[in-house]
Parts: structure tokens; sequence; C-alpha cells
């Protein structure tokens, strides 16, 4: 039976049996002999002194075994900092020290004041409880704007005001272009706060073992490299002497590429108890202890020519990024990379400004979440496009189709200095229309009108930089981050294949693609293919999984390190054949002379003259082995998105009827999984427009600490898909591949806006200017009593 090619085919996920069947092992899962828990004593206040704690009480209760301080923690374990220089790019950055537990005072509801430990989860729960913190109320700053008004509350005193990151950037002649300009128009949008969610929340567990003098820390993290670095650093712990363990993951989108306090503190438990230490999240704690993303206020203003053409925008996005800095991205990016990507796949917009800013509050702590940034920028530029073509009496599609980049431009150098490879802006627009019928849809939603039903439909066009690998880090003055990426591959006596590899999967199926690619290098099947992550002392140094880097970073190094294997196999073979490498090639498990069939070797035989027998050629090393370390390039994906809804204007309550996507990712190692990315990062897409907002009161105390009020998507709120492909190879990357998994999240949120806004248009075309699209909000669009504005 012949063995089929892999890379571009529409495979099964092989991990998926294993999840199905319950047989995944999570962090909570796994336990261990005299094995203790913890629960962290949380502030009830956003911003306070703390005066005294008592925790004589909870040490009193059966079962517990210790309550540590912030003042007792701070001497063991070193505070998260990241350093930045923002002069290349250009900007100003303040850091902000976050220690694992709070020492002297807290800065948000949910910081850590102490941590229990007792037996088990209930006892360190109710010891919990009975620990007495002593707080001197602090004045508290909750918005962003006002936190930047002079004499505003100051969360971190030594700054001098609330500002983290400032920064500026300007292309082109901006006010020349706004004096020449037909039409302009501005608005203020408001990004709701969100948190991932996922639905395996945050879990660590650490074991120090005396008698090998070593520790395990297994978390439920998507870096366990970078975990074990940090961990390392803030305990002045022998990295050496410290694995970091992850294990199955489910869920992260972002949230999980962090190292986290509670980290800190469960390996500095362990330390010092010499037992195993568990902390296990609960849902509360997730919503408002883990890092929330997306509050961003965006200022808009875009000028315009009669005929369409866009050449101007000056833009302006706040970032309110809560109390501290994470680790290691920090809250800069959400900003940053919203101005960065806010002029998206436009060709004749060279004239923009942007400012960036990112503003301390006393709310939970803000990063990294899909799409970082970019989903602010694509919903201030994408409506701004729809609030012009309204202005100018054009179709919203014919004005993005005057001004979209086609793929013969590429490569181009963006207005705000980005390098992007190729891509097919104009041709994946045109592909996404035909796939809705947009014409015959206009005609529908004109006759539907009639009958008092409001069709609406939203386009959204997006190119989203992925890879991210140290040119882009080392240019913007980062060294918290690398991004370079490393795989391993082995052949066994027996012909198997091993690889362990630096990035992380923790749903995007990383075992069927890598295997995918193996396969078809090494003439294998799938199944010949171990795969191996998550752990430090199994897998070579990597970074991994953020960014949509998987596919270019994991793939481009996994790749290249297949080869050198395949490269060698050829040589021996070629050597036992007495042929040239050149003329050989794999066929259905052997390596065989080209034309002629029946001279070969099969992979099997020469795995174990290789590896066991070392029967090689004087000049090679016995084995099969590949190691490849990556500096992995940043190449650009593209896709139209396009919603179709239907509004009620009486009740404001809107129905998704169907969603499009055309998306242009460079060679699909497997079509299923790219499509199974993208509906994912759109039902989080459809969660920000019509459903997810963290909220607080006027104390900063949190609304929304249960999936009651914090509401998110189910299968009833996604509508069905269709999705189109464009293939272009890229040319910046090993195997031409790009990656793709967070346009989906990206693009989506004002596609489905655009859509509400255009169902309404009858009654005078009024911008959605705040997310979540509540019913009230909908309602609004239609003005006073149903009249045009």
């Amino acid at each position: 039976m012949a063995i089929p090619r892999y890379f571009g085919a529409k495979v099964k996920r092989l991990e998926d049996p294993r999840f199905l069947l319950g047989r995944a092992q999570y962090v909570d899962d796994i336990k261990m002999p005299n094995m203790a828990c913890v629960a962290f004593v949380r502030s009830t206040y956003a911003h306070a002194k703390i005066k005294a704690i008592d925790a004589s009480k909870a040490l009193a209760l059966p079962g517990v075994v210790k309550v540590l301080t912030g003042e007792e923690a701070s001497k063991k374990c070193k505070p998260l900092e990241v350093e930045i220089d923002l002069s290349k790019f250009p900007g100003k950055y303040k850091s902000a020290t976050f220690p694992p537990i709070a020492v002297g005072k807290v800065a948000f509801v949910g910081d850590i004041v102490a941590a229990v430990v007792a037996r088990n989860r209930y006892q360190a729960e109710d010891a919990a409880e009975l620990v007495e913190v002593d707080y001197e109320p602090l004045p508290i700053v909750l918005d962003a704007e006002e936190a930047m008004k002079k004499g505003a509350p100051l969360v971190h005193e030594e700054w001098g005001d609330n500002i983290m990151v400032s920064s500026a950037f300007s292309s082109g002649d901006v006010d020349k272009a706004f004096a020449e300009a037909d039409v302009t128009v501005k608005g203020r949008f408001q990004m709701s706060r969100h948190c991932a969610a996922p639905m395996e929340p945050r879990v660590v567990l650490g074991f120090h073992d005396p008698a090998f003098d070593s520790t395990t820390v297994w978390s439920s993290t998507q870096m366990p490299h970078m975990v074990r670095t940090k961990i390392a650093e803030s305990l002045s712990y022998p990295e050496n002497k410290l694995r970091v363990v992850s294990p199955d993951v489910g869920g992260g989108f972002g949230m999980k590429a962090h190292v986290f306090v509670e980290e800190l503190i469960i390996a500095m438990l362990t330390l010092e108890l010499g037992r195993p230490i568990k902390w296990t999240e609960d849902r509360r704690e997730n919503l408002y202890g883990s890092y929330h993303a997306q509050d961003e206020l965006c200022y808009g203003e875009l000028a315009v020519k009669k005929d369409g053409t866009i050449i101007g925008l000056k833009a302006k996005f706040i970032g309110d990024v809560g109390a501290y800095t994470s680790y290691p991205w920090t809250p800069a990016f959400e900003p940053i990379q919203a101005a960065l990507q806010c002029p998206g796949p436009y060709k004749y917009l060279k004239n923009v400004s942007f400012e960036s800013l990112a503003v301390a509050t006393n709310k939970t702590t803000s990063s990294v979440y899909r799409g970082v940034g970019a989903p602010a920028g694509q919903y201030t530029m994408e409506h701004l496009l729809d609030m012009a073509a309204a202005k100018l009496g054009m179709d919203p599609a014919e004005l993005r189709r005057r001004n979209l980049w086609r793929s013969e431009d590429f490569p181009i150098v963006s207005s705000t200095g980005l390098k992007y490879d190729s891509a097919t802006p104009l041709e994946s627009f045109e592909k996404a229309l035909g796939i809705v019928h947009y014409q015959e849809f206009r005609k529908e939603q004109e006759e539907a009108r009639k009958q008092g039903r409001y069709l609406g439909i939203g386009i959204s066009c997006l190119l989203e930089p992925t890879g991210f690998g140290p040119e882009y880090w080392h240019a913007i003055g980062v060294d918290s981050v690398s991004g370079y990426e490393s795989a391993q591959v082995r052949v066994d006596p027996a012909g198997g294949v091993t690889i362990s590899v630096g990035t992380h999967s923790h749903g995007q199926g990383h075992n069927t693609v890598y295997a995918q690619i193996v396969a078809d290098e090494l003439g294998c099947e799938m199944n010949d293919v171990t795969f191996i992550q998550g752990d430090t002392s199994a897998t070579p140094y990597g970074w991994g999984a953020w960014a949509s880097r998987s596919a270019v970073a994991g793939g481009g190094a996994l790749l290249t390190a297949t080869k050198i294997v395949r490269e060698k196999m050829f040589r021996i073979a070629a050597d036992k054949l007495e042929v040239s490498p050149q003329d050989l090639e794999f066929n259905d498990g052997n390596i065989q002379v080209k034309g002629v069939p029946g001279k070969g070797i099969s992979r099997r035989e020469l795995a174990r003259a290789a590896v066991y027998n070392a029967k090689v050629p004087a000049n090679e090393e016995p084995g099969l082995e590949g190691t490849f370390y990556y500096k992995t390039p940043n190449p650009v994906s593209n896709a139209t998105h396009i919603a179709l809804v239907e509004s009620d204007p009486v009740t404001g309550m809107v129905k998704l009827l169907k969603y499009a996507v055309v998306e242009d990712c460079g060679k699909m190692i497997n079509p299923m999984i790219v499509e199974g990315q993208i509906a994912g990062g759109v039902a989080q897409g459809i969660g920000a427009v019509m459903l997810e907002n963290l909220s607080y009161d006027e104390s900063g105390q949190i609304l929304t600490t249960s999936l009651m009020d914090y509401l998110m998507p189910g299968a009833a709120d996604i509508p069905p898909f269709e999705f189109g492909h464009l293939e272009t190879y890229c040319p910046i990357s090993v195997g031409g591949i790009k990656g793709m998994g967070e346009g989906g999240a990206i693009a989506s949120p004002v596609a489905v806006a655009n859509a509400i806004s255009d169902s309404l248009a009858s009654f005078g075309w009024k911008p959605l200017t705040k997310l979540p699209a509540s019913p009230e909000i909908v309602h609004a669009l239609r003005g006073v009593d149903g009249k045009a504005a």
C-alpha cells in the first residue's frame, strides 16, 4: 500500500481520540503522596495599605501547614519586572514590579495578600477566610482617561503619573492629507475588557526531590522553558536542577503565555516545605486574578478623496492596563500593536499619525490575549471606512476595492514600518464577496427592508503579521522575549521517529501537523512519529506558542531538522547502493534509486544499520538525529471576513445569519485545522462584539465573577461558516508557511459591528462605537423613536 503525501491534506487529528476518550492528563489530574494544597488570601480592596496581617486563627485550624505573607516571600523571591527600551520605537516605558505576594499595599481587587498551605483545598480555603488583614483604603482610579488627568490617584507613586507607556509615530504629511481631503470622518470606539477564560483554569504543582536535589514544577502554561528560566532567576535556584512540565493544557489563548506570580509562590513553597504543593485556580479567581485584555479606547480620524482614495489617518489608542506589569510582554503591546496594524491592507494610506498610551488603573493587570491589540486597530480602521463610505454615498465594498493592495504589489513596507513579504488582499476580498453573493444580498436587503426586516453585511479586510522572531523583538528593544524556535528529530533502530519541539500545543493540533511534515520528509506514516512537547528536560529550549507562530517557527525548525536527518539517510543509503544521493528518493517507506524499482533499501533496514550497528561511511557519525534552532522570520497572512446579520430595531436583538472567510496563510499544512483555527477565533471575536465584558463598580469591585455574569458565546450563538482559501507561497519562511491562528479573533468583531450598523442604515447610518453590542446599544442605533438620524 502506497504511503500518501500528507503535507496539505485534510488529515484527521492524531490527538483527538485521547481527548475524546478522557485519556488526557492535565496538571490537576496529577496526585502525589503527602501533597498539600494552596488557597490564596486576595485583597478585597482595589487600593489600600496593608497595616497588619493576623494569621493566628488560620494556623490554629487542623490541617494547616503554613501561611506565607509578602514580607517573608520578598526575602526569598524577586518580584516580576520587565525592562524595555522603547526609544527605538520611539516611546517611553515605566516598569512596575509585581511582587509574588503584596508587600505594604495592594493595587487591585484580587491582589494576593497571603498563601495558605493545608493538607487539602477545603482546609486551605477555610483557613484563608480566617486570615485577618487590616487595610487602610487609598484613593482609587478605574478609568484610563481619568487616570491621565493631573491630580488623579497614583497606582505607583514613584512614577509621578499613571502612564506606563507613551509612544507616538507619524509618516508622510498628515496635515496636508486632511487639508486636501474631500471627506473626513472621526469616531471614538471602545473595546470591552476581556478575559481569555479557558476551559481549564491555571494549575500549578511543585515537587522537590531530595534524593536528586532537583525540583519539578508542573504548570498549565504555553511557555514552559520561559517559566523555568524565570522561576530559577527569581528564586536564585540552579536552572539545571529545575524541570518545568506543561502536560495537556485546556486552552490558553495567550493568557497562559506568561509567568505568573502563583508559579513563583508554588515553587517557593515546595522548596521550603519539601513536599508536593498544588494550587488549582477556580473560575472566580480566573475572572479577576488572571490577566485581562483588550480594554481599549480608540480615537480615529480618516481622510478620503471623493473618488474613495484613502489619503490620511490619525489615531490614538489608550489601553487601560490595570495595576502591574505582566511578564514577559508587559501591557505595552496592546496599544502599540493596535497602532502598528491599524492601517491594514490599504495601499494609498501613506500619511498616518498615531499615539499609543498604556495607563495604569486599580484593576487586574491587562496583557496579551488572542490578537494582542490588533482587534482595536482593526475595529478603528474598518469602522472608519464604513463611516466614510456612508458619507461619500459609496458602497463600502467599492471603497475597499479601490484601495486594497493586490498580490503583485508585494513585498511592501507599511506606513507604520511593518515589512509585508507577500499577500493577496484584493484577491481574497473578491473571492469572499463571491462566496456571500454580495450584489444579490444587497438586493435581498432592499426587499427585506420593505417587509420590516433589517439585514446587514459587514466587511473586514486583514493583514496579520505572524512569526514574531528575534528581529521583531530586538528592533523594539525587548530582551525578555527572543522568539526563535527549536526542534529535534531522532530515528530509532526500528525506523520509528521521535520529534521533540519547543513550541506548545494546547488545542491547535501540533501533533498532527508536525507529523504530517515529518512523515513526508522521511517517507514514513504519521503513526510512525512520536511527539514530545512541554517538558523542559525532554525538549530543546524553545518559546512555546503565541503570536500565530507555531506553524512558521516550530514548523520551520522541524522541517529543517527533518531535512538534516533525511539528507544523512540519503548519504548513507547512497554509499550502500553505490550511487549519488541525488539519485535517490523515498518510495513507500523505502529509499530507492530513481527509475530502478528493484534497487533500494528500506527505511527500517537503514535505521538499524546507522543507529544500532553503526554501519555508516567513514566520514559519517553513527545515528540519525537532527536539531535545528530557527531564527523565525515575520511573514504576513491576510484574510477577508464578511458577516451577515439580521437586527431587530425594536428589541435590539441581533441574529448572525452567516459568516464567510477567505484566508491566505501561505502553504497550508492541514486545511481542516486552518478552518478550525479560523472558526475558533471568530467565535471569540463574536464574544467580544456581542457578549463579553468584565465590569467594575465605583469602588473597584469586579462584578463579573462567574460565567453567569461574564457571558461567553455558545454553539447556538455561532453562525454557519463558509471558508475559502488562497495559498501564496511565503518567500521568507521555510516551507512557504505563514501563521494564521489569531486572524479570526482580530477581524471578526468589526465585521459583525459593521454588519449591525449596516442593518439599521435605513434609520441613518451610525457607527457602533461601544462594545459589546448589547440590545440597548443596538436599539440606540435606530435613533429617537426610529427616526432617521
